[in-house]
C-alpha cells in the first residue's frame, strides 16, 4: 500500500511539474521542417481473410475485441453525448482490420508537434491518448442499428509535447542511477490497468514521451507512443491464393514487397516458411513449410521487420505485442510487409513540423483457409444440421425454450467464423449446408 501510494504521488507531482514547465508552444500554422534531430517511427497491422481462392471476406469483430485493452484506452465513444463503451464496433463489417499501430517520436529536445491521422476507406475506433477531433462524428441513431458507415475517417489529436527521456533526470551522472530514475518516472507518469500486459509490451523503446493536455488547467495524459486502430473497406494488393495444396502468393500492386512469411499452427505444432521478396505483378509459390520452434518463428518475423527500418528495440516490441495471436492461434496465415508508401496511401499520417525521417512497417496478416480448412468446416456445418434438429425436437416440450447453441467447434474459429461460414455458403454444393451456413451467420451476427 505504501508503495502505491508513493507512485500515485510521484506521478500528481511530476504531472503538474512538466506540465508546468512546458513551453506554451503556440501550434505550427503551416507545414514546417523540424530543425534538429526527429524521427518518427510506426508499426502496426492489417487483418484480411480470405478462403483458398484468396477473395478477401468480410468480417466483424467480437464482444471480446471490446475487453482485450486497457480501460484507459478511448474510442469513438468516448466523445459521443452518450459516452458508453463503443458498442457500435459490433456493427461494423470490414475487410480489413487495422490493428495497433503506434507512433514513436525521437527527437533531440523537447518540441511541440501537430499530429493528425486520416483513414479514408475505414473508421478509427480506439486511440490513445485522446484527442481534440474524431471525424465523422458518431452516428449515434445507427451505431446501435444498421451500424456506422465505414470511410472518411480521421483523428485529431492537434498540439501534442514530445519529451526526450533523456532530459526526465537532469543533473545525474550514474549511468545506472539514471536509468533506473528514468525507468520509475515513465512509469508513474503512463497509466496502468490490469489488462494492461498486451498494451504495455510496446513501451519498451527508447521512444520520447508524449504528452497530451486539452487546455491549460485539463488532465495531463502521458504514453511512450500515440495509438489508433480501426475498420478498414479496401483491398490490399496481395493475396494468397491455393492450386491444389500449393499456395501461391500474388503481389497484385506496383511495388515490391520484402518479406513473406507463411506461418501454419496446430497445436503445439508450429510450421512456417519465408519468401524473401516478390516483385510487382510476380506470383511465387511457398515451398514445403519446416517444422520450427516458436523462438524460431519470432527471430525470423524481428529479422524482417529490422530489415525495414525498425529499431532492435521497436520489432522486439512488435513482436512482443503479437506472438500470442501470430504463433499461437490455430490456422493458417501469411505475415508480409506492406510496402511503405501503400501505408501512406491507405493511412495518410500528418506530423508537423515534418520529422527529418519518417518510417511506416505495417504488417499484413492474412488469415487463409486452405482447402482442408474449407473441407473441416463444411463438415462441421453438416453436423450442426443434425444438432439443430435434435435441439428442435429436445425443446419441442419445454417451457421456457433456449437457442441452439453455436457448435463449439465452429465458435472456436473467433471472429474467422462468420467469413468461413461465408466461405462454405458459397461454396457448398449441397443446398442444406449452404442454408445451415447463412442461418449460422445469422445467429452469430446477432448474438
Amino acid at each position: 500500500m505504501v508503495r502505491s501510494i508513493t507512485c500515485f504521488t510521484l506521478a500528481c507531482v511530476l504531472t503538474t511539474a512538466i506540465a508546468t514547465q512546458l513551453r506554451a508552444n503556440e501550434p505550427p500554422t503551416s507545414e514546417e521542417t523540424s530543425e534538429g534531430e526527429f524521427t518518427v517511427h510506426e508499426w502496426g497491422t492489417f487483418t484480411t481473410f480470405s478462403g483458398s481462392d484468396g477473395v478477401f471476406l468480410d468480417f466483424r469483430p467480437l464482444d471480446v475485441e471490446h475487453h482485450d485493452l486497457p480501460d484507459y484506452v478511448f474510442d469513438r465513444g468516448s466523445l459521443s453525448s452518450n459516452p458508453l463503451r463503443y458498442i457500435g464496433k459490433r456493427k461494423l463489417r470490414g475487410r480489413v482490420r487495422m490493428e495497433t499501430p503506434v507512433t514513436y517520436f525521437y527527437t533531440d529536445r523537447h518540441r511541440t508537434v501537430d499530429v493528425r491521422v486520416e483513414f479514408p476507406e475505414g473508421m478509427l475506433t480506439e486511440f490513445y491518448p485522446p484527442v481534440r477531433e474524431v471525424l465523422p462524428a458518431i452516428d449515434e441513431q445507427n451505431i446501435f442499428g444498421e451500424g456506422e458507415s465505414i470511410g472518411k475517417s480521421s483523428l485529431n489529436w492537434g498540439k501534442i509535447d514530445l519529451l526526450p527521456t533523456s532530459e526526465l533526470v537532469p543533473n545525474v551522472t550514474d549511468a545506472d542511477l539514471r536509468q533506473n530514475l528514468t525507468a520509475s518516472i515513465i512509469h508513474a507518469l503512463v497509466p496502468h490497468a490490469p489488462n494492461e500486459q498486451h498494451y504495455a509490451s510496446a513501451r519498451e523503446t527508447d521512444s520520447a514521451l508524449v504528452h497530451y493536455r486539452d487546455k491549460p488547467n485539463s488532465p495531463s495524459y502521458f504514453e511512450k507512443f500515440l495509438f489508433y486502430r480501426g475498420v478498414g473497406k479496401f483491398q490490399l494488393p496481395i493475396k494468397t491464393q491455393f492450386e491444389g495444396d500449393r499456395p501461391v502468393l500474388r503481389n497484385l500492386g506496383v511495388l515490391p514487397i520484402r518479406s513473406a512469411i507463411m506461418v501454419d499452427v496446430r497445436g503445439d505444432t508450429i510450421q512456417a516458411m519465408r519468401i524473401h521478396e516478390i516483385g510487382a505483378g510476380q506470383s511465387l509459390p511457398f515451398d514445403q513449410l519446416k517444422v520450427i520452434t516458436r523462438d524460431q518463428l519470432a527471430e525470423m518475423v524481428r529479422e524482417s521487420l529490422v530489415a525495414e527500418g525498425l529499431y532492435e528495440k521497436e520489432a522486439a516490441a512488435m513482436v512482443a505485442t503479437w506472438q500470442q495471436s501470430w504463433f499461437t492461434e490455430n490456422g493458417t496465415r501469411v505475415l508480409y510487409m506492406v510496402p511503405g508508401k501503400t501505408a501512406d496511401e491507405l493511412l495518410p499520417l500528418h506530423i508537423n513540423p515534418k520529422p527529418k525521417q519518417m518510417l511506416r512497417v505495417l504488417v499484413g496478416r492474412m488469415e487463409i483457409m486452405p482447402p482442408t480448412s474449407e473441407q473441416e468446416m463444411t463438415k462441421l456445418v453438416a453436423a450442426s444440421i443434425t444438432a439443430r434438429s435434435q435441439h428442435a425436437t429436445y425443446q419441442r416440450n419445454r417451457s421456457p425454450q433456449t437457442l441452439y447453441p453455436i457448435p463449439k467447434a465452429i465458435a472456436t474459429f473467433g471472429r474467422m467464423a462468420e467469413p468461413a461460414l461465408a466461405r462454405i455458403a458459397k461454396l457448398a454444393n449441397d443446398a442444406s449446408i449452404r442454408n445451415e451456413a447463412e442461418l449460422l451467420i445469422s445467429e452469430l451476427q446477432q448474438r
